[in-house]
């Protein structure tokens, strides 16, 4: 239990540990959203325990890229029609660790796919394969579904390339076929790649769902029945199921009056961007208006851990630092450089922390303060540093990451460009 003591939180150190059962889903809502190597997974006896060097590198893979400005490429795909060109970001979606289960064709195939609001693509792994690694989970096989066909192309096949910035990648086709997301929504001609070439980095999950911007992604594909509006809450235990709602459901679930703008970017067209102006921990706080230029801030569910400009970061590990200088340190794992060891402490108090939107401010779940390992006693500080930019004339980006979007209903109004912001119901 969490006692909130105006500009700390009481936490008890027991449900910082994620258990090894799975406690289910918040209230049976929408589509769920699952630890993909935690006990609700659907990838079941697939999955593997969680490796913190792994997520740290995949992290890191995915800011790198993000920060590079303009790393993007367009691929000839036919239109879905004449000449048409899809972007491709580069990403590295292999980092994310949660997956959605939807279903592809006719009989459906039920395929977890990784959920990611940062790649402009939906592609699943597809038969034949006979250069792929060893899949553990479900493919899907065009041949088999009664429902299937080729998109209006230019060439016998739609194909793409995708060569992620961690280097796994994905080769193969597009695709038409019915989507199920629930016996309720299913919609016909949705297009997706098939892929027949991909790299062993994404484990048992069946490919990529992508929620990110752009004339092909899935947002697009069901804005007749949804408009452009999507909620999720990324659960705060590996142990607890989170939830993905779409349309009327994410509005009556989601909306508040905690909002503030969506704002569009040219350069980065697939990323959903927000300003953020300042973050508070405790009774501090950081303007980042003292950046010059101002950062540019991305909401990520791809990205495990915020990166914070390197000024307003350090300023927050020294506030850090005081609240918790009752505590031992510990020595840092990898990246991390703000660990204490909390052995034999049953409660640990942990200072809030808001982040301030235009418009609104947001205060953080104790889950997304601090970062602990599996039964390890030792808790480290959730943030990360961006490197010094190369070039100080272009704004740095804020990425704000799974880890602090945990027990957050956070809706996508694409349409009003607006973001809602809420405490969410899927704690564990």
């Amino acid at each position: 239990m969490n006692h909130e003591e105006h500009d700390n939180y009481v936490v008890e150190m027991k449900p910082l540990t994620a258990s090894t059962t799975c406690k289910g889903q918040a209230k049976g809502r929408g589509l769920t959203l699952a630890h993909r190597q935690g006990p609700c997974s659907p990838l079941a006896a697939n999955r593997q325990s969680r490796n913190s060097k792994l997520i740290f590198r995949r992290d890191q893979s995915r800011v790198d890229s993000i920060n590079i400005q303009g790393q993007s490429r367009a691929l000839t795909a036919g239109n879905y029609g004449e000449n048409a060109r899809l972007p491709v970001r580069v990403l590295s979606p292999g980092t994310s660790e949660f997956v959605v289960t939807v279903g592809l064709g006719t009989p459906k195939v039920d395929l977890p796919l990784i959920f990611d609001t940062g790649s402009d693509i939906t592609w699943a792994k597809c038969m034949p394969c006979p250069n792929c690694y060893p899949q553990q989970g479900p493919l899907f096989e065009p041949s088999e579904s009664t429902t299937s066909s080729n998109p209006p192309c230019s060439a016998s096949k739609c194909t793409y390339s995708i060569d992620y910035a961690d280097g796994s990648h994905s080769d193969g086709y597009y695709v038409r076929d019915l989507l199920t997301l629930t016996p309720e929504y299913q919609f016909q001609d949705f297009i997706f790649g098939c892929s027949e070439n991909y790299s062993n980095d994404f484990g048992a999950t069946s490919g990529v769902l992508g929620l990110g911007q752009g004339d092909h992604t899935l947002i697009s594909s069901v804005e007749s029945k949804f408009s452009t509006i999507f909620c999720y809450c990324i659960p705060s235990s590996e142990s607890s199921n989170g939830y993905l709602l779409f349309g009327s459901e994410a509005l009556s679930n989601c909306q508040t009056k905690n909002t503030t703008p969506l704002i569009f970017d040219q350069d980065d067209p697939s990323f959903y961007f927000v300003n953020l102006v300042g973050i508070a921990l405790g009774n501090q706080k950081f303007s980042l208006s003292s950046e010059s230029p101002p950062p540019k801030t991305i909401i990520d569910s791809g990205t495990t851990f915020t990166r914070l400009p390197p000024s307003i970061y350090n300023a927050v590990r020294e506030e850090f630092n005081k609240y918790m200088s009752k505590y031992p340190k510990a020595k840092s794992p990898s990246t991390m450089d703000t660990c204490y060891d909390l052995r034999g402490q049953e409660n640990v108090n942990l200072p809030t922390v808001t982040l301030q939107f235009e418009k609104t401010d947001v205060t953080l779940d104790p889950s997304a303060v601090v970062w602990r390992d599996n039964d390890d006693a030792q808790v480290c500080l959730a943030f990360k540093p961006n490197p010094e930019r190369p070039d100080p004339k272009r704004p740095d980006r804020v990425i704000i990451g799974n880890v602090q979007q945990r027990n957050l209903n956070i809706l996508f109004n694409i349409q009003d460009e607006e973001f809602h912001f809420g405490r969410g119901d899927c704690a564990n």
